[in-house]
């Protein structure tokens, strides 16, 4: 559930103005419930955004300089990744990848695109400039292997 400020904003001044009423006014005073959930609502919300607002900074050292080095990364020798333009749609995509025999491993709806595995008998390069000619299509990409053993690669930060 995602929520907008607007709405966590509410719903701090509600749970407020609650505890105003209840010191003001005096009202649903005599309720147990209301007498010390209240204030333990304010105090749990304000904990929460304490907690939430604290940003922690951590460095990275790093055994030897990243300059001018290069990762390799390695990549699935028999699946890629095709990525289609949303107005022309994923019928033509379908119709070549029927045709050049292909097999649709997963069919990326939210962000129009799709994995392929290559046909037997082709080499993942040739299978994948294919694709690049196929209408619609806007890319067509390796399907990187990130192993969680992996080293960790840090970004430098520049200001």
């Amino acid at each position: 559930m995602n929520m907008t400020i607007q709405q966590i904003i509410l719903i701090y001044l509600i749970v407020i103005g609650a505890w105003l009423g209840m010191k003001v006014w005096h009202h649903k005073t005599i309720h147990k419930k209301f007498k010390y959930g209240i204030p333990l609502i304010l105090v749990a919300q304000i904990v929460i955004i304490l907690l939430t607002s604290c940003k922690t900074k951590q460095t990275v050292k790093l055994s030897a300089p990243i300059q001018g080095h290069q990762y390799e990364q390695e990549h699935s020798p028999n699946v890629f990744l095709v990525m289609y333009d949303e107005k022309v749609g994923k019928a033509p995509l379908q119709k070549a990848i029927k045709a050049y025999g292909c097999e649709v491993i997963y069919d990326y709806n939210l962000i129009n695109g799709m994995a392929l595995k290559k046909p037997d008998g082709k080499t993942l390069e040739e299978t994948m400039q294919y694709f690049k000619g196929v209408k619609g299509v806007l890319t067509v990409e390796y399907d990187h292997i990130i192993r969680l053993t992996d080293p960790i690669k840090p970004r430098l930060e520049t200001k």
